[in-house]
């Protein structure tokens, strides 16, 4: 179902989670799964979904591999957008759209601090 909402064109991306979520339900332990699910979230909430279903992929007891690669791409990213909102100065903005820049700078700052936190191992 994810191979056909990226290839088809066909909206088939809450089918796809669904069976993502049943195929944890009948192996838990199975990482691959979550590593779907962070795929299928893509950029979402500056990435804070797709780092949080990649982290469950890399500890589950049997991780899967290129989790590691897609989070380290996610870490890349957030360092580079962090660092462009360290440059960015708040001009005077009306009070919602300050809200969503602060939201904004909450989770690129969350994600980035994730990236230091986490062991350089692989």
């Amino acid at each position: 179902a994810r191979y056909q909402n990226e290839l088809a064109g066909v909206d088939t991306e809450l089918l796809a989670e669904r069976f993502y979520y049943q195929a944890l339900s009948v192996a838990p332990q199975i990482g691959m799964p979550f590593n779907q699910l962070g795929t299928l979230a893509g950029s979402k909430y500056y990435n804070v979904e797709a780092t949080y279903c990649y982290l469950r992929c890399i500890q589950s007891e049997v991780s899967f591999e290129g989790a590691y690669g897609n989070l380290k791409r996610l870490y890349d990213k957030a360092a580079k957008m962090y660092h462009q909102l360290k440059k960015c100065e708040m001009r005077k903005l009306s009070p919602s759209k300050k809200r969503g820049k602060d939201i904004k700078r909450l989770l690129v700052s969350f994600m980035y601090l994730q990236s230091l936190l986490q062991p350089k191992s692989r």
